[in-house]
């Protein structure tokens, strides 16, 4: 197949940006198995009838009037829309309906549907991302399919040793990743927390480092390499992602696949991922946050079960497999 995959000039700005490297990771795994994969540039000119597929991810602020235009060279168009929300659906569904065309007034809640008409399938991470879709933009079951993400390093072949202390790796200053409160966790019930990551704003952080310094079971290592991160996820007993909002967590499904305990947010999707085997956790509650952490910590028996079952089912082959069988079928309708 020949598979065009377009995104947002938006996620070119940060050297790291998530929706980015899932369409790379598709992109680069679809080519392995032999597949042509184009990255839309809009400078280069498009043959778009020759498309099999034409795959956008994410968030495109343009996306109504590209698939309108597009839907009548190739209608093979599929979305993967990216919902990391966690307003209530009925107003994330009043929001969608913001809007005139005859007009020209638009939100792009709006836009997404009145889109969903030219597009054959809607690729959701989880089934709360397909609950959005479905409910929010009116999208009939049959159009939206859940693909996982994958994790992206090199799985662990042997359980690892492992040491008694919490990890968590994010953005430490983000609002969302919920820092704080797992600080203040830490600090109540006395567990050994390492910090890893960067920060986008000295300001934002200091708050953070005052608590760092102010007690030894809790350090920062900073921002680390690949190699780095492996390290620690080997050592760790338990991975925390105690987030506000998150799509898919990938830090936590990483160290997973090096055998820590995971400890999660109950709100979004990230949850579904581990089969029942994660603990799962309030992120407003420090308390409910401090005693799972306690209780994964103290638990032999999560690992390495939890380990397995992550390279089973979310390995980049098997993940990537369901997306050409769903391609497949688009493809030969």
């Amino acid at each position: 197949m020949v598979i065009a995959f377009v995104i947002s000039e938006t996620f070119s700005i940060y050297s790291f940006n998530g929706i980015r490297i899932q369409a790379e990771t598709w992109a680069e795994a679809l080519m392995k198995k032999g597949h042509k994969v184009i990255k839309v540039n809009p400078w280069d000119k498009h043959n778009w009838e020759e498309y099999d597929i034409i795959h956008i991810v994410g968030p495109c602020e343009f996306l109504l009037q590209f698939t309108s235009s597009l839907v009548s060279k190739n209608k093979n168009i599929v979305f993967s829309p990216i919902i990391d929300t966690i307003q209530p659906k009925w107003k994330y569904k009043l929001v969608s309906y913001w809007g005139c065309s005859k007009l020209r007034l638009s939100c792009y809640n709006h836009d997404v549907r009145l889109a969903m008409k030219n597009i054959k399938q809607i690729y959701v991470r989880s089934q709360y991302e397909a609950d959005y879709v479905h409910i929010c933009y009116s999208v009939p079951l049959s159009k939206i399919e859940i693909v996982p993400l994958s994790y992206r390093i090199s799985p662990c072949l042997h359980y690892p040793q492992k040491e008694n202390f919490c990890l968590h790796v994010s953005i430490l200053t983000s609002e969302r990743k919920n820092v704080l409160r797992l600080i203040k966790a830490a600090i109540k019930y006395k567990f050994k927390l390492i910090l890893a990551g960067s920060i986008d704003s000295e300001e934002k952080f200091r708050p953070i480092d005052q608590l760092i310094k102010k007690h030894n079971n809790i350090s920062y290592l900073g921002k680390v390499s690949e190699e780095q991160l492996i390290e620690l996820y080997s050592r760790a007993k338990v991975f925390a992602l105690p987030s506000i909002n998150e799509g898919v967590g990938m830090v936590a499904l990483e160290a997973a696949v090096y055998g820590c305990n995971i400890v999660i947010t109950e709100i979004g999707g990230p949850k579904e991922y581990y089969n029942n085997k994660a603990y799962i956790v309030n992120p407003f509650d420090i308390d409910d946050i401090g005693k799972k952490i306690e209780l994964a910590l103290a638990d032999d028996n999560q690992q390495p079960s939890l380990m397995e079952y992550i390279q089973n089912e979310y390995s980049l082959d098997t993940c990537t497999k369901k997306l050409i069988t769903s391609y497949n079928k688009i493809v030969s309708c």
